[in-house]
């Protein structure tokens, strides 16, 4: 599915408006995890840019500078899900905050770290109409030491060209799909800029959680929330052509 729209939109934008065939879903939203359910991710980021001069961007300082965060279910309402997580640094400091999200309609701070349990392919994320261009590609096998899970998989590209600015952006999100829980994310932004290129890679994955053993991986990912914030944020210009895709 591919949407082409004229004016001054990012990528951010586009996951903030949702916009698509506003198709509804049918699929039954349900809560796949329990309150005590704790997941932890490993944190990877790297940026380069071929201008000699540039620094690193304020908006991925943070996630450059993170080693692992993990997040914990303190309390579920009907759909809500409270979550508790922490954030740990490279300097031995955390940070901790306290978000909600409904896994039906999508509403909190925590979008896409949780979707509804058994979504099937081409069920949108969530239920808000915000949501009908997110859904569902397909459903694969991932094997772990436990054994072997289905996993939900989205794919976002979007890609931006104005002359001498040039966007694109790749990310990719999997759900364990009978609790709903993101177990990876990963994300890629290419952007040049009269000539200069500037990349960024972030990968999330799941390291250890008490629902199940997990593989053992060398250096794993960033966060999501900022991810999604920082998706070809620096793309301002008027007058530019902006292609989506999903899937």
């Amino acid at each position: 599915m591919r949407i082409r729209i004229i004016g001054i939109l990012s990528f951010c934008t586009l996951m903030i408006l949702g916009i698509a065939a506003n198709l509804v879903s049918a699929q039954e939203r349900t809560v796949g995890v329990s309150v005590g359910d704790t997941f932890e991710y490993g944190v990877s980021f790297s940026w380069n840019s071929s201008d000699p001069n540039a620094t690193i961007p304020d908006v991925y300082r943070s996630a450059s500078e993170m080693e692992w965060m993990s997040v914990a279910v303190v309390d579920i309402s009907n759909t809500t899900v409270t979550i508790h997580d922490t954030m740990h640094f490279k300097n031995g400091t955390e940070a901790t905050q306290h978000n909600i999200l409904d896994v039906d309609t999508g509403n909190g701070n925590m979008t896409y770290w949780i979707v509804s349990a058994n979504l099937d392919i081409n069920d949108t994320l969530y239920t808000s109409s915000m949501y009908d261009y997110y859904r569902i590609n397909e459903t694969t096998v991932k094997t772990y030491p436990d054994g072997t899970r289905n996993t939900n998989h989205m794919n976002v590209t979007s890609e931006a060209n104005m002359g001498v600015n040039y966007q694109y952006s790749s990310m990719n999100f999997y759900w364990d799909r009978s609790t709903g829980v993101m177990v990876e994310s990963n994300m890629a932004t290419i952007s040049l800029l009269y000539g200069l290129e500037s990349n960024m890679t972030a990968i999330l994955t799941m390291t250890q959680s008490n629902l199940w053993v997990v593989p053992e991986f060398s250096a794993f990912a960033p966060l999501l929330t900022l991810m999604i914030i920082v998706a070809v944020a620096a793309v301002g210009n008027k007058g530019r052509l902006v292609k989506t895709e999903i899937g």
